[in-house]
């Protein structure tokens, strides 16, 4: 037996072993005693404690993609975390539900919908007070710079990332905690698929800059266009785009594709529209998912394998995005008559 995570409803579910999808990247455990835990998680070198009286339940959720591992982290008790960092990855933390106990990094209060902590590389602090979720990234250190100089971040240096924590922008913080949903689902639901030759660079190339992109901009940092020159980049974006609307495109193959970086189009599309290139790809998405779906009839059309053209795999996810842009499920719009 193995145990399934579900992020939307922090449930944690046991589910048969199937050896014809399994993936030795992809690791689950839980626990019932703090001892337990302790001795799964000492390989890291960190030390955990008990804090609140009860019985204790945790769950661990690993998933490795290439070199970086996406860990999900969950107690029902109050516990503390502290010891030495891995020094060669740089380590990621959010906090993942916002109705469970307070969590603070090195004593500074997390705030779920904009704090990314934990990336100082020295030993960790964790207090999580009355029980709660995290996840957590690990980027190897090499990588993270390699990304950051090929996005131009000049900003994110050594004296940035000697801090413990920064807060994005709320909206940042949902684009990262969708993808790792969408991951996450995938690591459930289709392990294998994660195994793809392919899949390695592309969840790298994607998460990324994605990742890098919405950390806040320093207002003396390099790599702002001209107006005029921006302009044009983000017609030149929106394009391509939408020749890509049914097919993969990461922020990488566009910014190679328009001859540009990553960075200036964050900036650009942040500016313009308010959200990253990424995100307003998905938009553009959503909306063609729609036009079809207006255009379709009812007893000819299947909404799942319609969604799954233009990239939304998940159909609950598809149809709670669908419902926040349009303010109806994807079926009524495909009921109604024109």
């Amino acid at each position: 037996m193995s145990n399934i995570i579900d992020l939307d409803k922090s449930k944690i579910t046991q589910t048969q072993d199937n050896s014809e999808t399994s993936n030795h990247n992809i690791v689950s455990k839980s626990f019932t005693d703090v001892d337990g835990f302790q001795e799964f998680v000492a390989y890291s070198g960190l030390e955990i404690i008990q804090l609140t009286p009860g019985s204790l339940q945790a769950s661990f959720f690993s998933i490795q993609v290439g070199e970086i591992y996406f860990i999900y982290c969950q107690t029902n008790q109050g516990t503390q975390s502290f010891g030495e960092e891995l020094k060669e990855y740089f380590c990621f933390s959010i906090a993942w539900f916002e109705n469970e106990g307070e969590i603070y990094s090195y004593r500074h209060l997390v705030n779920p919908q904009r704090t990314l902590f934990g990336f100082n590389n020295m030993e960790a602090d964790l207090l999580v007070s009355q029980g709660g979720a995290i996840i957590e990234i690990h980027i190897p250190v090499k990588t993270f710079d390699t990304y950051a100089d090929k996005l131009q971040r000049h900003d994110i240096d050594d004296n940035f990332l000697s801090k413990n924590h920064v807060n994005l922008l709320p909206t940042g913080m949902k684009e990262i905690k969708d993808y790792l949903k969408q991951l996450f689902w995938l690591a459930v639901h289709k392990p294998n698929w994660l195994q793809k030759p392919h899949i390695e660079k592309l969840v790298a190339d994607d998460f990324v800059p994605l990742l890098i992109s919405q950390i806040p901009i320093k207002c003396n940092s390099k790599g702002f266009l001209k107006p005029s020159r921006r302009a044009k980049l983000i017609t030149q974006a929106e394009k391509k785009m939408l020749g890509y609307l049914d097919q993969p495109l990461t922020l990488k193959q566009l910014a190679e594709n328009l001859e540009s970086s990553s960075s200036a189009l964050s900036y650009g599309f942040q500016d313009l529209f308010g959200m990253s290139p990424m995100r307003y790809l998905k938009v553009r998405r959503l909306n063609a998912v729609r036009q079809h779906l207006k255009a379709s009839e009812p007893e000819s059309c299947v909404i799942a394998t319609l969604a799954s053209k233009f990239g939304f795999y998940h159909q609950s996810h598809f149809t709670k995005d669908y419902k926040a842009m349009f303010g109806e499920l994807p079926s009524e719009t495909l009921g109604k008559k024109t």
